[in-house]
């Protein structure tokens, strides 16, 4: 899939709870050669799952601290819970697509970040030259405990 599978039409009008549609998101705003030096990309959400405003912070390459995605989160997550958002969200690295222990690293971070700041994370991603694949989605909190 890529983002060239997109639909024709208003991208704001996509629900990006649907995978499809998700991953083709995260294909189209997470930069090839920012997947090569490593990044983190998001798309901030309104209170219907659709696209608001794509962010991505740039330079994470191998090693890079979960830290670094998290304090960004910190700040972009209060704002994401006042309007009943959610965020989609991605890691982009170079190298295989098949995910990593430090992908699920940053997934599981993102996970319990969203969680405290009581915001919907409608997927977690990673993108890499050869394409992009989504994490598992998180128990929910009851089964977890």
């Amino acid at each position: 899939m890529s983002f060239k599978d997109l639909p024709s039409g208003r991208a704001r009008d996509l629900c990006l709870t649907d995978h499809t549609h998700a991953a083709d998101v995260i294909d189209l705003i997470t930069l090839e050669e920012d997947r090569e030096l490593g990044c983190f990309t998001a798309m901030l959400c309104d209170a219907q799952d659709r696209g608001l405003q794509p962010l991505c912070l740039k330079c994470l390459g191998p090693g890079t601290p979960v830290d670094e995605m998290a304090d960004l989160l910190e700040l972009v997550l209060p704002l994401v819970a006042q309007i009943d958002g959610s965020i989609l969200m991605a890691r982009g690295r170079s190298g295989p697509m098949r995910p990593n222990d430090d992908d699920r690293a940053w997934h599981q971070r993102a996970v319990e970040q969203c969680r405290a700041h009581g915001v919907r994370l409608l997927g977690f991603h990673v993108a890499t030259a050869q394409g992009v694949t989504r994490l598992p989605d998180p128990l929910p909190a009851a089964e977890s405990a």
